[in-house]
C-alpha cells in the first residue's frame, strides 16, 4: 500500500513540474498563433495632405462654378406644392 501511495506522489510530482516547465517555456516564448498579426503601417502625413489640398481644390472649383452659374445665367423655376389648386390653406 505505501509503494503504490509513493508512487501516486511521485507521478504527481513529475505531472506538476512538466506543467510548470511547459509553463515557463510559454511565457518565455510567447503565444504560439498560427494567424500572422496585422500590422499597421504608418501613415504618409505629406501623402494625406496631398490628397486634402486636391479634394479641396476640387470643392472650390465647383463652387466657383456653381457661382458663376448663379451669377451671370437665367435660372427657371417652377414651384410645386402639395396642396391642389385652387384651395386655400
Amino acid at each position: 500500500m505505501k509503494l503504490k501511495q509513493h508512487s501516486t506522489t511521485s507521478w504527481l510530482r513529475t505531472l506538476c513540474a512538466i506543467v510548470v516547465i511547459v509553463t515557463l517555456i510559454k511565457v518565455w516564448v510567447g503565444p504560439i498563433t498560427t494567424t500572422q498579426e496585422a500590422l499597421g503601417q504608418i501613415p504618409d502625413s505629406g501623402k494625406t495632405r496631398l490628397a486634402i489640398l486636391k479634394q479641396t481644390q476640387r470643392t472650390n472649383q465647383l463652387l466657383m462654378e456653381i457661382k458663376q452659374i448663379l451669377a451671370h445665367d437665367t435660372l427657371k423655376v417652377r414651384w410645386e406644392g402639395a396642396d391642389k389648386p385652387g384651395t386655400d390653406n
